[in-house]
């Protein structure tokens, strides 16, 4: 029997156009050529260990609540307390309004690179069924571990007959944490990487929709330093970038999947992922364990636990997620982002996602004509996020606002077993892709995905160290740069530098003569970037020199088998 208890996020919030629970953003029901999934017998790396006996967190959810409830619902109550005190008093307050007067800071527009550390307890199955293309979501697996195969529409969630098979029927979505030790996780060796491949700011994932965090959060006791590892990975992820001068972002989901709540009684029920709250069931001792039952999510639970992050850590952007079935008035984010402007107000400009949730009708009305949706990704935030196309419709370079768009090497957001190098993005293509995304005014958030254990797989580090190569000697083509028309075309990108004095085109598939689409003042200028070596050019039509410029490449740049970076003289 459902019981109705009114909590802040539940009081109010309205579904989406994503209203079936399992379904990911970014996500598709169409499996493509590929069909339904033949449930493969995983590598010994990513299935259960020989012998290895599932267990639980020390105590269960009731024994959890006698022990930690009162005072946790004492303290998250006294921090919600300084956070309204703290906006109430400050320049940002709670309401979308006022934030929607906060500016994108300089730094991430100019920064254009970063790296999405897509890791946690998933990682130790690391597997999502195969598809010819789209998104693959492999990080979803603790939830879909317990989806069957019903109809073809189901085909890509039902990871029940794949889990069974490789894991035993028996063994429950929280016997990963145990197995997650971070064995070979190691922050310097991988920001090092980071730094190479020409990154400017990385987002680990700090908590996910299971709710497990990867800093010692004292409103829990899902974390790794109860859980798991016993280690900060976030904090030692926050001191190599500091040394390295890397900006970090704090993920956070605004919702979990499961999570208990106390009633009137004192009685542990428990909230839901889509927000109703139901009786306390028997699966939520491994569902949800480790988690501290209190009486008001939002007010108790999700601010106090982000500002305690906050507070520690000093993170440059917020990346907010799980956001898109709940109204934004009740879902906390408001609170959280207003504090997190005021705290730095005066001391460092820093920066928040567009993933509030769902908007009020006058917020969002005739801003989608193409796609019917209620949320307020694209229309409140210091930059919008663009997850494999979901919000692609409103990202007009026209129109500028700042945007990232978040994608993988490969299909995959969360390590996936079975990527190789038939679904792992070339060297090329991805130039060229980041060059188009670039030159429409984004930035991109490179999902990296690392193994059940915590380091790069060779084929991702590969790349990211190619990308890095390229960068370092073409890198003034898209670091700190603006929009310059006709933004982009099949074969070029373009760009420019923020005092408007030189241009970039970033030839996608070089060839002995390249169509340059925009005016070139006469006797200007046109080289190499990489080289500095200037080359031959002439307008497609002399009568007409906004008809554009027809440039020679020399047979090393022709034959290059990666994209070319020219700079031009624009004054």
């Amino acid at each position: 029997m459902k019981t109705k208890i009114m909590i802040t996020l539940a009081a109010a919030f309205a579904l989406s156009a994503f209203a079936a629970e399992n379904v990911a953003p970014g996500e598709t029901d169409n499996l493509g050529k590929i069909g339904m999934p033949n449930y493969p017998t995983a590598p010994a790396e990513y299935r259960r260990p020989e012998g290895y006996k599932p267990y639980l967190y020390k105590l269960n959810l009731e024994q959890i609540s006698a022990a930690y409830s009162a005072e946790t619902v004492a303290r998250g109550d006294a921090v919600y307390g300084k956070v309204r005190e703290i906006n109430e008093n400050g320049k940002w307050k709670a309401t979308g309004k006022s934030i929607d007067k906060h500016k994108c800071p300089e730094w991430f527009k100019d920064a254009k690179f970063g790296i999405f550390i897509d890791w946690g307890l998933w990682s130790i199955a690391s597997w999502a069924p195969k598809r010819d293309k789209g998104a693959m979501y492999p990080d979803w697996y603790e939830y879909r571990m317990y989806t069957e195969y019903t109809t073809p529409k189901s085909a890509y969630t039902a990871f029940r007959p794949y889990h069974i098979k490789n894991w035993g029927a028996d063994f429950q979505r929280d016997h990963f944490i145990p197995l997650f030790k971070a064995e070979r996780f190691d922050a310097d060796k991988l920001v090092e990487v980071f730094k190479d491949c020409g990154a400017k700011y990385v987002v680990p994932f700090c908590k996910h929709h299971s709710g497990f965090c990867i800093w010692p959060s004292s409103f829990t006791l899902r974390d790794v330093s109860d859980m798991g590892p016993r280690r900060d990975i976030a904090g030692e992820l926050v001191k190599a970038c500091r040394k390295s001068d890397l900006k970090f972002g704090f993920y956070f989901s605004l919702r979990e999947w499961e999570y208990p709540i106390l009633d009137a009684d004192g009685k542990i029920k428990k909230l839901e992922w889509d927000g109703k709250v139901e009786d306390y069931t028997p699966d939520m001792e491994y569902k949800a364990s480790g988690k501290i039952a209190v009486k008001d999510y939002v007010r108790q639970y999700l601010i106090p636990e982000a500002v305690e992050f906050i507070d520690n850590y000093s993170p440059d952007l917020i990346w907010y997620d799980g956001e898109w079935r709940y109204r934004a008035l009740h879902s906390g984010s408001y609170d959280i982002s207003a504090y997190f402007y005021n705290v730095n107000e005066g001391k460092k400009e820093v920066a928040v996602n567009d993933r509030y949730g769902d908007g009020e009708p006058d917020e969002i009305t005739g801003k989608f004509t193409k796609k019917k949706r209620v949320w307020l990704r694209t229309v409140r935030g210091d930059y919008y996020t663009n997850e494999y196309g979901d919000t692609a419709e409103r990202l007009d370079p026209k129109k500028y606002h700042p945007w990232e768009a978040c994608r993988g090497i490969s299909q995959s957001f969360g390590n996936n077993w079975q990527d190789n190098a038939s679904n792992v993005i070339t060297s090329k293509e991805f130039i060229a892709m980041f060059a188009d995304m670039v030159a429409h005014g984004g930035n991109l958030l490179l999902i990296v995905n690392l193994d059940g254990q915590g380091e790069i797989p060779e084929i991702q580090k590969k790349r990211l160290l190619d990308i890095g190569k390229w960068l370092k000697k073409n890198g003034e083509a898209i670091y700190a740069t603006r929009l310059l028309a006709p933004f982009a075309t099949k074969d070029v990108a373009y760009t420019r530098s923020k005092d408007a004095r030189s241009g970039y085109a970033i030839v996608k598939n070089p060839s002995e003569e390249v169509l340059l689409e925009l005016a070139i003042p006469a006797g200007a200028k046109v080289s190499d970037l990489a080289s500095g070596i200037g080359l031959s050019w002439k307008y497609k039509n002399a009568a007409d020199p906004k008809a554009g410029a027809m440039v020679k490449l020399p047979e090393n740049l022709a034959k290059s088998p990666l994209p070319v970076a020219l700079k031009l003289d624009l004054k």
